[in-house]
């Protein structure tokens, strides 16, 4: 497995969310509807939040929330 923090991804990338170790962080994941094994794609990543997308829903990510999310990159099939 090749996981890193979230945010360490580049824009671009598809990636699986892997585990939320903390449990704060984990419930809010959750009451989005992102749970260990959800795929998404890194669409913004400098300054400040994190903003992913699924679905065609983006959704941003304080980057203190960014660095507590686990994730492996999706290889392209």
């Amino acid at each position: 497995m090749n996981a890193r923090i979230l945010s360490m991804v580049s824009p671009g990338q598809r990636i699986r969310i892997v585990d939320v170790p903390g449990k704060r962080v984990r419930m809010r994941l959750l009451s989005l509807g992102f749970a260990p094994g959800t795929t998404l794609t890194v669409l913004w990543n400098r300054a400040g939040a994190v903003i992913v997308g699924r679905d065609g829903d983006r959704m941003a990510i304080g980057r203190g929330f960014a660095e507590q999310i686990l994730v492996e990159p999706v290889s392209a099939s």
